[in-house]
Parts: structure tokens; sequence; C-alpha cells
């Protein structure tokens, strides 16, 4: 009997081990083969209190964190592009990472962000991968503008509605590993009302909140790459950590900030539980 016992556990034992280790492979195998390639839309309502009632359903399409030359190819922003067009947005906007600390791929990933079209612009900052490395984030601002984006570097813009008098203010900082100036980008405004910053690090809203900031869009956390139920996101960048994924309101403000989860990924071309997102955020009054 002990020994029917003993057989029995060995057997269970045994069926277990293959059991994980069968899950284990799976799990791999999805995240460096499908999870990845998995591109997904989500829509986002974002009611903000001092939102003109002209931009009332203003539609901003939200993507981040491409990282061409790190399992992901120029080519294969194609889809991204597609469907970007596809949703007819008003406007887009690019919050950095374009690259993957290399340039082989920029004229190329030039061509296709050129694909991208939007009534009221296109917009982009840098993020901390266009600076560092082999990146030169100089020729990134440049191949932004062969692409027909804005870059906001430090810099500021008025968004005019074509058809009210009405406009809100959209900012754009440096990234936070090169040269962000705070003061020249939304200091000394002699304007009031909205006020949507581009920041490629989420966590620094907590210093945007305090230049009248409305809404930060941000990336750079990649929604930590890798998610585990009941845990959330295994790995996030500093300046990534205390606002990693989704529309969150500020600490101590009324201020929200949004981080994508980015399109590509960085040091192990995986994802798992945490697919590439693109974004349609409607504006609406609150």
């Amino acid at each position: 009997m002990n020994k029917e016992k003993g057989m029995n556990r060995r057997s269970f034992i045994k069926r277990l081990v293959a059991a994980v280790g069968g899950l284990m492979l799976f799990a791999g195998l999805d995240a460096f083969f499908i999870e990845r390639r998995l591109l997904r839309r989500c829509d986002i309502a974002v009611p903000l209190l001092d939102m003109p009632s002209a931009f009332d359903g203003f539609r901003i399409a939200h993507f981040s964190d491409v990282h061409i030359g790190h399992g992901l190819t120029a080519n294969d922003l194609r889809l991204l592009t597609e469907r970007i067009n596809e949703a007819k947005p008003d406007m887009i906007v690019f919050t950095g990472d374009l690259v993957d600390d290399g340039m082989e791929e920029l004229a190329e990933t030039t061509e296709m962000l050129a694909l991208l079209q939007a009534p009221y612009g296109k917009y982009a900052v840098l993020g901390n991968h266009d600076v560092r490395g082999k990146a030169d984030p100089d020729q990134i601002i440049e191949a932004y503008r062969n692409a027909g984006f804005i870059p906001l570097v430090n810099q500021r813009v008025t968004v005019r509605h074509k058809n009210a008098e009405a406009s809100f203010t959209l900012a754009g900082l440096d990234d936070n590993w090169r040269r962000p100036d705070w003061e020249k980008t939304f200091g000394e405004r002699q304007e009031d009302g909205l006020v949507i910053a581009l920041i490629h690090e989420p966590d620094l809203a907590d210093q945007a909140k305090e230049y009248g900031v409305s809404l930060q869009l941000s990336g750079h956390s990649h929604g930590g790459q890798v998610r585990l139920p009941l845990v959330g996101g295994l790995l996030y960048p500093p300046c990534g950590r205390k606002y990693p994924d989704g529309l969150q309101k500020v600490e101590d403000s009324g201020m929200l900030v949004h981080t994508s989860r980015g399109i590509g990924t960085t040091i192990l071309p995986i994802r798992f539980l945490c697919p590439p997102e693109w974004y349609i955020l409607t504006l609406r009054e609150k």
C-alpha cells in the first residue's frame, strides 16, 4: 500500500513538473513570437475641467516607444500607420524612444511615419533612448520634421480650433536624460486654459503639475513589458514607476497623466500579458 502511494506521489510530481515546464515553454513562446506582435487599439475618454467646449470630442492618437532596431523594423510600423489613419484622429502625438540606441533604419522609419495624417498636425518629443548610446538626437529631430511631425523640444505651440474661437496649449519637454528646460517650456505663459504636455517619462508629472498642466502624455514604462496576474509589471525603469500604465490622477492635483504601454520592446524582445498598444484619447468636458 505504501509502495503504491509512493509511486502515485512520484507520478503526480512528474506530471506537475511537466505541466509547469510546458506552461513556462508556452509563456516563453508567446512572449517572444506572438504577443509582442499583437498590436492593440485602446479607446479612452479623458475628462478635463478646463477644456474649451469647442474641443469636446477632440481625438488624439497617442503612441510611444517604437524602439526601432530592437526586434522591430521600420516595415513593422506599416500596420500601425494604417490603423491610426483608419481611425481618423484629429491629432497624432508620439512620446519618444523612436530608436533603441541605434540609427540604422532611421530613413526607412521616417518614410513610415510620413504616412500618418491628421488635420491638426503631428507632434513628437524625444525619449531617453533617443539621446544616449549611438542615437543622435539632432538626426532624430530632423527625421521627425521630414516625416511631417513638429518636434517639441522645450517648446510649446497653440492649437487653434478651425471652426471656433478656441485654443489650447500643447507643450513638449526635452528628455529628462538630456536638457529639459521647464521654465522655457511652461513658464511665463500669457494664456490660461488647457495645457497638454508631451513628456516621455511619466513620473515627471509631479513636476508638471506645478506648471498648470492639465494632461500629460507619456511612455517609457512599457507597462512593465512582462506582467503577471495579481502582480502587474515586473520591471519599471526610473521615472516610470509611480504612473506606469494607463490614465491616472496625479497625486495632490486635478491633473491627469496617460502612460502608453508602447509599441516596441527594450532589454529583451518580449512581451507577456502586456501587448503593444496605441490609443485614441477623446477629450471631454468635465
